[in-house]
């Protein structure tokens, strides 16, 4: 389950897959090179997805991500937190595009004013790749960025405890938005629970309140092959 109001902070970035046709000598196969979104390649992490796992439904996915995963969403954290001095704003366990690379994208915004994400191998804790937003809403999204974090009195480390206290299980992402009733800035806390079900949890920004929280009912919410880690 991801996050559903995370419209200018979400940590994935947007991937664009580009199909390069690479003729081999002596065979018909072709080989496939994929981009990201600033002219990059993608980035290879140490762990991989399977390609039947990168198509699963959410909470199955989350399922698989969290069984590969050898970094927690704190250690990801951190390690953003040295490349890019600023506060954390989200972060989220994914598969790189369809190359299958498994990775904590984690959104920083700097000290510098800017917003930059920060991709680390879920495998080794590696940073893999950085970059600073520089699209033509850039200006505007960090003047968005900057008005949110001037109302948040819980930062996310208290906001993932409280989700943690609420859903006991592993965070697979966090995130810092607004409210879309009211408003108000909340932290969104994507949670796979020790029930083996996803878990969405509110937290408020301003008193670290869990305002709520609720399963994702999506398509396969079956039981589990592994045994998933608690975060910390």
């Amino acid at each position: 389950m991801k996050a559903t109001a995370k419209r200018t902070l979400t940590p994935r970035a947007v991937v664009l897959a580009t199909a390069a046709a690479v003729a081999l000598i002596g065979g018909t196969g072709a080989a496939t090179a994929f981009a990201d979104d600033d002219g990059g390649s993608a980035p290879q992490s140490s762990v991989q997805l399977s390609q039947s796992e990168r198509h699963l439904d959410d909470t199955a996915k989350d399922r698989a991500q969290v069984k590969a995963d050898k970094i927690s969403q704190s250690q990801a954290t951190a390690k953003a937190l040295q490349t890019v001095p600023g506060t954390a704003t989200s972060a989220e366990l994914d598969n790189a595009d369809r190359n299958g690379s498994l990775v904590w994208e984690v959104e920083v915004f700097g000290k510098d004013h800017k917003s930059h994400e920060v991709i680390i191998d879920a495998g080794s804790g590696k940073v893999l790749k950085q970059h600073t937003d520089r699209d033509d809403d850039a200006a505007e999204d960090a003047a968005e960025t900057q008005a949110l974090l001037k109302t948040d009195k819980t930062g996310h480390d208290k906001a993932t405890d409280q989700a943690l206290k609420a859903v006991p299980g592993t965070v697979v992402s966090y995130g810092l938005d607004d409210n879309d009733r009211n408003g108000s800035t909340v932290w969104e806390v994507d949670v796979l629970g020790k029930d083996h079900k996803s878990h969405e949890v509110i937290i408020d920004a301003g008193s670290g309140k869990v305002l709520n929280q609720h399963v994702d009912h999506d398509d396969d919410q079956g039981a589990n092959d592994g045994d998933d880690g608690d975060d910390d």
